[in-house]
């Protein structure tokens, strides 16, 4: 059998001859047809299997192992990472071993320097769906980054053209399975060809599952291509709009429709908004071994769409007007949807860097976001993240897997300030450079990023460092700019809510007798939550707790609407 043609390798490594058997053939019994179950005893013999995969060109898709080792001065999961970047990796324990305080805080070392995924309970009989259930989660995830079996999409361009770089993010973003391959490529022409395209465009080209083939198709297009409803009912009057489906206003999605609203949800990119593009979300509620942000919105999604939330995908709300029922969504490029309430819920953009030479690298190795796509394209090579938030750091350590080196530019003095410190410690362990007090501020390369120029903003002086990948997280631009004036901001663009509404506009902004609520802006019914309102607390979770606290207010508004309409009818 060929390396091409040979199964992944499931790797266990367990000093026990009876426990190693008993994981062994209870994998075989469930896994044995499509992969192959390797068995040592321990980590030294370990990582010698591991060599002979690399030099057979095999692929380790998980080793679960029962204790850490030391090879080379490396746990055997830091070896296996070394040589596959998204192997899984599970720490063997016997029922109830956690509650032991050395095989617990080897775990919790382990996890918190990046070099476990979980641990992972020996099977005791047969079948054991709870191990399963773990094995199961861990190859799902291994197979989505891997990309090894066909896909049901697949994108073919240029990897320097930016546009192939924002079909393949809004794919990854939309949680679509996708291969990629460049025009030049075989299997590429062959697809094209297939599709009765026999001259390959200058433009990126997506061809489905069925045979379908779509030239540089525009957002709304691809997105109605994989299912997604694009389409807006003008003629219904939805009791909430909620505009934009980031954690926020999923959250608002879900928690309005289960209490029997109807809600029309409205987003210009991808679910998810910017938690989306997050490789992995270690600190959210209820996910012991993290989620990655795309994951975390597509539950979310199917939950508001199983509560019978409506969403128009790809689509953007360019303006908002009062009208006799509410208020008028206006939806670019022409149309128009009534309401009772509005949820702002738009979140915010990465802001720019403003240096030309590299503005015109986007999507040609400059990035703007956690560009999970581009990460394994930046194997061998130097990569660059600017920012000092939790994505950042996100997006640092998933590119560590791949990239030669990692390094961290920060404007501030300290990581502490921004960033959680679970965080910051997966990052000196993984051995990702932080430079504090540092900023891009020139850079270049023929056609593709080849280099950037740094700046020390304590001394001033610059340095030329060759980079194969830029990726920018820095600040916050909300995306507020299409609200109508009546909207109060603050400068920065950022919806004043509650308290501040009159505190800062004056009686005159807030045209009722009581006080408006916590997240009510300065047009009755009209709510704001998430990162483009004022105050808030930019974290996901802070997010989801606005968008779901939000709907009583909607409700409480909806009602008072009511009672004036009943007024109005006895006058």
């Amino acid at each position: 059998m060929s390396a091409a043609t040979a199964p992944p390798v499931i790797l266990v490594v367990a000093r026990d001859a009876d426990a190693r058997s008993a994981v062994v053939a209870e994998l075989a019994r469930r896994y044995g047809a499509d992969y192959r179950i390797d068995e040592v005893v321990d980590e030294h013999e370990a990582a010698r299997r591991i060599e002979r995969l690399v030099d057979g060109a095999g692929t380790l898709a998980l080793i679960l192992a029962d204790r850490a080792g030391d090879v080379g001065g490396r746990s055997v999961f830091a070896v296996a990472r070394s040589w596959f970047p998204d192997v899984r990796r599970g720490r063997l324990i016997e029922w109830g071993q956690w509650g032991d305080a050395g095989v617990r805080e080897e775990i919790l070392a382990l996890m918190a320097a990046g070099e476990l995924e979980y641990y992972v309970i020996r099977p005791w009989h047969t079948p054991d769906e709870y191990f399963h259930r773990t094995i199961t989660e861990f190859l799902l995830e291994w197979e989505r980054s891997i990309g090894l079996r066909p896909r049901e999409v697949t994108v073919i361009g240029r990897a320097g053209l930016a546009r192939t770089h924002e079909l393949r993010s809004l794919l990854a973003r939309g949680g679509v399975p996708h291969d990629w391959l460049e025009p030049a490529d075989v299997r590429a022409r062959e697809r094209l060809e297939r599709a009765g395209i026999h001259e390959v465009p200058d433009v990126p080209v997506v061809v489905m599952l069925d045979g379908r083939a779509f030239v540089d198709p525009g957002n709304a297009e691809l997105a109605a291509a994989y299912g997604l409803d694009t389409s807006v009912d003008v003629d219904r009057v939805a009791d909430v709009v909620v505009v934009g489906a980031g954690p926020a206003g999923l959250a608002a999605a879900v928690y309005a429709a289960s209490e029997g609203l109807d809600v029309l949800v409205v987003e210009r990119e991808s679910i998810g908004g910017q938690a989306g593009s997050s490789s992995l979300i270690r600190n959210y509620l209820g996910f012991s071994r993290g989620i990655s942000g795309s994951e975390l919105a597509q539950r979310a999604y199917q939950q508001a769409w199983v509560f019978g939330a409506r969403f128009a995908h790809a689509r953007e709300v360019a303006g908002l007007e009062r009208d006799a029922e509410g208020y008028v969504v206006r939806i670019a490029p022409d149309l128009a949807v009534r309401c009772r309430s509005v949820v702002l819920a738009t979140g915010v953009s990465y802001r720019r860097l403003g240096v030309p030479e590299l503005e015109r690298l986007e999507g040609a190795g400059v990035f703007y976001g956690a560009s999970a796509v581009e990460a394994q394209g930046m194997a061998g090579r130097p990569v660059f993240v600017v920012g000092g938030g939790n994505s950042a750091g996100q997006a640092a350590l998933h590119l560590a897997r791949y990239a030669a080196s990692v390094t961290l530019l920060v404007r501030g003095e300290s990581l502490a300030d921004s960033m959680s410190q679970y965080l910051i410690d997966q990052l000196a362990a993984q051995g990702v450079a932080v430079r504090t007090r540092a900023e891009v501020v020139g850079g270049g390369g023929d056609g593709v990023l080849e280099r950037i120029v740094v700046r020390d903003r304590e001394t001033g002086t610059t340095s030329e460092e060759p980079c194969g990948g830029l990726f920018v997280l820095i600040g916050a631009a909300p995306r507020t700019g299409w609200l109508p004036p009546e909207v109060l901001r603050d400068r920065w663009g950022y919806v004043l809510t509650g308290p501040d509404v009159v505190a800062e506009g004056g009686r005159r902004a807030w045209p009722l007798d009581r006080e408006p609520g916590a997240h009510e802006t300065s047009l009755p019914g009209v709510f704001a939550v998430g990162d483009a309102r004022r105050g808030s607390v930019k974290r996901v979770a802070s997010a989801v707790g606005e968008g779901s606290v939000v709907v009583s207010a909607v409700h409480a508004h909806l009602a008072e609407a009511r009672a004036q309409g009943e007024q109005s009818g006895a006058a």
